[in-house]
């Protein structure tokens, strides 16, 4: 340190001194003869080649000082160099000790996992990214690397893209993140993206590898067509010698496929179910096994879905609370063993919520035949519209008939049930009505 106040000291001293060359010390007698164009006579040559000659002199002694300049400005580089290493040492030497008394390093591990818990993205379904949580929460310190690896319900959480689990090293992947959650149940999308002529050892060697991934499962989503020996009854025997699947939520979508599922009946905590596709007439359950009498909530959309079917799973879910439908639509066989069912023979006695999308005729039919004592809440949409009837005897008379307490009725796409809203009121009080065409009236 003294060392370098002393160079600073003689810098300051040296750069007030007089010494150093000012503009006005070369000024000659001759300094405006090139200005001016002007000759130097036969006399004054002698004189200026003694100027010139003092000048070269000059410029070599500056040239030293330069170099002198430069090699010290060069040490003087390296020394702040070494500076600035000794002050990023110190910093961080700093800011280590500084942490040891942060109040956050004090959190209980367990009460930081529940804080990590909350930063996870809002999607239930985890796709792992390095710039997000819970992987980034591994690269902040050792601390929170270990309470994050510890926290099981931060690795709980998975989405799964099938065309990736071909490799082995994104299946042992997928396996480390599993197994960080320990024992409690999984939050799992499967994304079946397989081209449909892959190889069938590939096929069956991942549905083997799913299978202990799916007895884990509490809430599932599986997107895409049916995998060949996963949802099927081959497995039933394999899947119940567990003694009650942990599933609660399952969620089936495809596109391209026949909607074809089977679960065995140790899956009795399901309660919440969701079939789609919109590709597909559901014109019967054979391809569907589940646990019907054990769901509160079922949706099921299909470009077009059979009232018979409809009427099955009413009678098979016999502890439903919602049920969500679409696209109903009856033909003429279905309407002739509609109309061939007496009024109310079908009773529900828990249904509280039923969401229904027509397409076709057939919806007076169906109101005919159902009695829904428990029915707060019903909401039906027409998928042409203003094209069919509001079937208003046939509603009346199931209402009449279920003797519900209805506190919710809704009517999409057809202003022709408007007229009668009025009456609905009326005959229910406290009813809130509403159309996509008008704001809602109370009772």
């Amino acid at each position: 340190m003294e060392i370098l106040q002393s160079i600073n000291d003689q810098l300051v001293e040296y750069l007030g001194k007089p010494s150093l060359l000012h503009p006005d010390d070369l000024e000659t007698p001759f300094s405006q003869f090139s200005a001016l164009n002007i000759a130097p006579s036969p006399q004054d040559i002698s004189f200026v080649d003694a100027i010139v000659s003092e000048r070269h002199s000059q410029l070599s002694v500056l040239g030293l000082q330069i170099e002198s300049v430069d090699s010290a400005i060069r040490k003087l580089a390296d020394i702040r160099t070494k500076l600035d290493d000794n002050s990023a040492h110190v910093r961080e030497s700093l800011l280590a000790h500084q942490a040891l008394t942060s109040p956050a390093l004090r959190i209980p591990p367990e009460v930081l996992g529940e804080v990590f818990y909350h930063c996870l993205p809002k999607t239930p379904y985890i796709t792992p990214r390095d710039v997000e949580c819970p992987m980034v929460l591994t690269r902040v310190c050792r601390h929170w690397r270990a309470v994050a690896l510890s926290t099981p319900h931060l690795w709980s959480s998975f989405s799964i893209p099938l065309q990736k689990t071909a490799c082995e090293e994104y299946r042992n992947g997928c396996e480390a993140w599993l197994a960080r959650a320990k024992s409690i149940p999984l939050t799992i999308r499967i994304l079946n993206d397989i081209i449909f002529d892959a190889d069938p050892t590939l096929i069956s060697s991942l549905a083997l590898w799913l299978r202990p991934i799916i007895t884990r499962c509490d809430d599932l989503w599986w997107h895409g067509p049916s995998l060949p020996a996963l949802f099927t009854p081959e497995i039933q025997p394999e899947i119940e010698t567990t003694p009650a699947l942990p599933l609660e939520q399952l969620r089936v979508t495809t596109h391209r496929d026949i909607l074809s599922i089977h679960l065995p009946g140790s899956a009795i905590r399901l309660r919440v179910a969701s079939l789609q596709c919109l590709n597909y007439d559901l014109e019967s359950l054979d391809g569907i096994t589940l646990p019907w009498a054990h769901l509160t909530e079922l949706h099921v959309h299909f470009a077009l879905f059979s009232p018979t079917v409809f009427l099955q799973l009413l009678m098979g879910c016999t502890h439903l609370h919602t049920l969500i439908a679409s696209c109903l639509s009856a033909d003429d066989v279905q309407l002739g063993l509609l109309r061939g069912l007496a009024s109310g023979s079908l009773t529900h006695p828990t249904l509280r919520r039923l969401e229904v999308k027509v397409i076709r005729a057939g919806l007076d039919e169906l109101f005919n035949v159902l009695a829904l004592p428990a029915l707060e809440e019903l909401d039906v949409c027409f998928c042409y519209r203003e094209r069919d009837e509001w079937p208003h005897p046939a509603f009346m008379g199931m209402i009449r008939r279920s003797g519900c307490t209805l506190a919710k009725l809704t009517v999409r796409s057809n202003k022709r049930a408007v007229p009668y809203f009025d009456e609905y009121v009326k005959a229910m009080p406290g009813l809130a009505v509403s159309t996509s065409a008008i704001y809602p009236r109370r009772g």
